[in-house]
């Protein structure tokens, strides 16, 4: 599936309805107990699972993502590099020791935001993430 098209689907319910890119865009890195990096857009408030169109690739898969807290960072710049995303991730998780916050899992999670191809790097939006352990406000 191309990361720039839009989702096209197939289905009764959706009736071939077209759905364009999201923002944000979340990716996670392949780690050694998961071979491939994960990629998942969020889908509108208009949507629910039974509405949601159906994908014409077999290998998308829509899942509903239970509510979560995360700490993250936002930078500017192009898409970061796995040093760029390293870096960020071990800041995050110096500044949640240090403040006595456990983190859950091992993911990382990069959010891109896909501005327009014109816009400078100086201000593109990119974000990193760790999962909180339970609730925190």
């Amino acid at each position: 599936m191309q990361m720039t098209a839009p989702v096209r689907s197939v289905g009764e319910v959706s009736n071939n309805e077209k759905m364009a890119m999201t923002a944000p865009v979340r990716s996670v890195a392949a780690t050694t107990t998961a071979k491939k990096t994960k990629v998942s857009f969020v889908i509108g408030s208009k949507y629910n699972l039974k509405t949601v169109p159906k994908p014409k690739d077999k290998s998308v898969k829509i899942v509903k993502v239970d509510e979560h807290c995360l700490a993250a960072v936002t930078f500017s710049g192009p898409p970061p590099s796995d040093e760029r995303i390293t870096k960020e991730r071990d800041l995050i998780l110096q500044t949640l020791e240090k403040e006595g916050i456990r983190s859950k899992g091992k993911e990382t999670m990069v959010y891109g935001y896909h501005d327009p191809v014109i816009t400078p790097n100086f201000l593109r939006r990119n974000e990193v993430a760790v999962m909180l352990d339970g609730k925190v406000v």
